[in-house]
């Protein structure tokens, strides 16, 4: 038996539907919108693991997406 950990960043998905406070839901969109990544890249990651011969073993993957700013250069959703 193998098992991978997948950690995600931040994913494009439909998470926030559920919150219902509003000031929340709409500073988490921006952050999704701005640094999230698409989940196909979530699908690839753990496709790449399950495509792994029987005598490999991926233990953890972490996928990110690659940033164009920085974090400072961000305060528009801070």
């Amino acid at each position: 038996m193998r098992v991978t950990i997948i950690s995600p960043g931040i994913v494009r998905t439909n998470f926030i539907e559920g919150i219902t406070n509003q000031e929340v839901r709409n500073r988490l969109a921006r952050v999704r919108d701005d640094l999230g990544m698409p989940p196909e890249a979530v699908a690839r990651a753990i496709a790449f693991a399950i495509e792994q011969p029987d005598d490999i073993d991926v233990n953890e993957i972490v996928p990110r997406r690659k940033c164009k700013k920085t974090i400072w250069e961000r305060k528009s959703w801070l």
